[in-house]
């Protein structure tokens, strides 16, 4: 007797990334595109959600080319892309590519200039009203210096959580740019307690991370702050080279010399 597939059970193989299990369940029943399910609480997760939250390339492609919508919304409000945005932005040249509709949010983040521009010019608030979060993070989180100097110049707040974000993403040009603009290299985030300096050794394989902290370190940054469960930078960097010693030497190396840079700037146990 063959199972019934279903929604959730669609959502468990779209986790597993069994490409062919989810080609051969949209084959037989299309309705499945537009099913949706609950997930973190938050309704109306379609198979398309679904992949692109867990990373999953492939089906994603998949998925759209079967015919899933991209510009469904969960009961939050968020699209595809916006949960790419979130969630997975190694996803979001693919889903442009395959045409997901770009809005205020997201083309800050993709350094679409004139889009931004248009719905600025539109009354589109500095902030994503579906995430809360501030456009000027999202550019900094992708690395858009482009849109990052449109929103500063519309008066931005360069301390929303942006210097945190580029330093958190290894984005050298967009630490320096809003360093230049103002942005305080110590502002903490007000629940982890973690500073742009603690977001940079975090992320630690990037190769502009030595760069990045040493800008940050020469702009001020307070190299033994403790974020709020008591790790400074120095702790961070050596546990993420433990973590990695066994399963990526590679990781493991970079963590370790941003440790050392960071005893060579004055940084202690």
């Amino acid at each position: 007797m063959t199972t019934r597939m279903t929604a959730p059970r669609l959502g468990r193989l779209i986790a597993d990334g069994d490409v062919e299990a989810v080609r051969a369940a949209v084959q037989d029943s299309p309705r499945l595109l537009s099913a949706t399910v609950e997930r973190g609480g938050q309704g109306g997760w379609t198979p398309l959600h679904v992949a692109v939250t867990e990373g999953r390339a492939q089906v994603v492609r998949l998925l759209v080319e079967a015919g899933a919508d991209l510009s469904a919304r969960t009961e939050h409000g968020r699209d595809p892309l916006h949960t790419a945005l979130e969630s997975a932005p190694d996803l979001v040249p693919l889903l442009r590519e395959l045409g997901a509709p770009v809005d205020t949010a997201s083309a800050a983040y993709l350094d679409d200039v004139e889009r931004l521009r248009t719905e600025l010019d539109g009354g589109a608030p500095l902030a994503d009203p579906l995430t809360g979060v501030d456009l000027l993070t999202l550019a900094a989180a992708g690395g858009a210096a482009g849109t990052a100097r449109e929103l500063l110049a519309r008066g931005a707040d360069v301390d929303g959580g942006a210097l945190r974000a580029a330093a958190g993403r290894s984005r050298l040009d967009l630490v320096r740019l809003l360093l230049a603009a103002g942005a305080d290299v110590n502002r903490r985030d007000p629940e982890t307690g973690r500073s742009a300096l603690h977001a940079a050794v975090a992320a630690g394989g990037g190769r502009d991370a030595p760069e990045v902290v040493r800008e940050l370190l020469d702009a001020g940054a307070d190299i033994n702050a403790t974020t709020a469960d008591g790790a400074s930078a120095l702790d961070i960097s050596r546990v993420a080279a433990a973590r990695n010693r066994r399963d990526d030497a590679g990781q493991a190396t970079a963590h370790d010399a941003l440790a050392d840079l960071l005893v060579s700037r004055g940084a202690t146990d």
